[in-house]
């Protein structure tokens, strides 16, 4: 993995597809379309934004409402970054595509599908479908309409549906099948009647749209084998199946998280439970975590297993919420415990930080 860690991304850069600030929805999905691509990248404000299809389903009126209303900005990488840097990024924020820069300028995009392509052989080759699945993923009736499927999209934060006729599988309907669907009435009719059409659009039973030949694989089933019929059907999901039944699903997402798992790898198991959506939040919370258990164990090496759970108080959404971190670190001998509360999150790791680094080298110091 070491080897992995070094790879540099400079000859994985894809060209990029850039739509203007100004553009519509339609426009933008259009572009979706046209290139067969997950998300489209817009350069304003002197910073790099991104538009992605599960973004767009929450849109009502994809021909007025401008691409600047849903864009994020993400990170930027660089030529010399690593894959692990890419995968961890593209995990966190949750998307399949990040910006490259080169002496401060855009030159292209690095794919989720291009890290995955180009370290297939080193990791996926003696692993089972089984090990990596989402199981009992979220699942649609054939008959519901088109609108629950984009609530249930939107709400789980997923692109991916699996259709079903009673136990078994009859398709799958992925988000740029409802997005592509609502741009083509906009592409037919008249202006004036745009809305109300959209609208009909997601009252069609699911079964309308779906792709009733979905890619399916088998519980054992090698990892490349998965990626091979993948990349050959051009689809972003294997599902997996049992005598017809659902079992669940592979994502490239799946593919990424064992990559980022695989890279990232501490000599110490770490565990966080109940990080913060809020990727940035997210992101400095686990770092500090995770440096302050390898700090750790540099100078005490019979660490075994640390844990850190986070729990949030508030009374509505509006409200300030209230951390409570609880971290426990596992010995030979005996289990530390540690539990720290405050307003901000990252805060208080360096608290619970301070408090660990004290009591095991005050510890060491008593013992020697």
């Amino acid at each position: 993995m070491e080897v992995l860690k070094k790879i540099e991304i400079g000859n994985l850069i894809s060209s990029k597809v850039v739509a203007s600030p100004t553009s519509t929805i339609s426009k933008i999905v259009g572009l979706l379309r046209d290139h067969n691509i997950y998300e489209i990248f817009l350069e304003y404000d002197g910073k790099i934004g991104v538009v992605t299809t599960r973004d767009i389903l929450k849109v009502s009126n994809i021909t007025s409402e401008k691409a600047t209303s849903l864009a994020f900005f993400v990170p930027k990488l660089y030529t010399n970054s690593t894959i692990g840097e890419s995968a961890r990024l593209m995990m966190d924020y949750r998307i399949r595509a990040l910006p490259v820069l080169e002496d401060n300028k855009f030159i292209g995009v690095i794919h989720a599908t291009s890290i995955i392509n180009s370290i297939r052989r080193n990791i996926f080759s003696n692993i089972k479908a089984k090990n990596i699945m989402v199981s009992n993923p979220t699942t649609i009736n054939r008959k519901h309409l088109t609108s629950k499927a984009r609530r249930l999209m939107i709400r789980r934060k997923i692109d991916h549906l699996p259709v079903l006729d009673g136990n078994k599988l009859s398709g799958i309907l992925i988000s740029n099948h409802i997005v592509f669907n609502m741009l083509q009435a906009t592409e037919t009719i008249e202006r004036s009647v745009i809305i109300s059409e959209a609208r009909k659009k997601l009252e069609l039973p699911v079964m309308h749209i779906m792709d009733s030949t979905p890619l399916t694989c088998n519980l054992d089933d090698n990892l490349s084998l998965i990626l091979d019929n993948m990349f050959e059907q051009k689809t972003t999901y294997s599902l997996i199946t049992l005598w017809d039944e659902l079992q669940g699903i592979i994502t490239y997402r799946d593919y990424m998280k064992l990559i980022a798992d695989q890279l990232q790898k501490s000599d110490v198991p770490i565990y966080i439970v109940g990080l913060p959506e809020d990727p940035f939040q997210a992101e400095i919370v686990k770092n500090k975590f995770m440096r302050t258990i390898e700090f750790l164990k540099k100078r005490f090496p019979f660490i075994e297993e640390a844990n850190s759970v986070i729990k949030t108080f508030s009374k509505g959404r509006k409200e300030r919420r209230r951390y409570e971190v609880n971290v426990s670190i596992v010995t030979p001998k005996k289990t530390f415990s540690y539990s720290e509360r405050g307003w901000d999150l990252p805060k208080v790791f360096d608290a619970i930080s301070e408090k660990l680094k004290n009591t095991l080298l005050q510890k060491r110091v008593k013992r020697k």
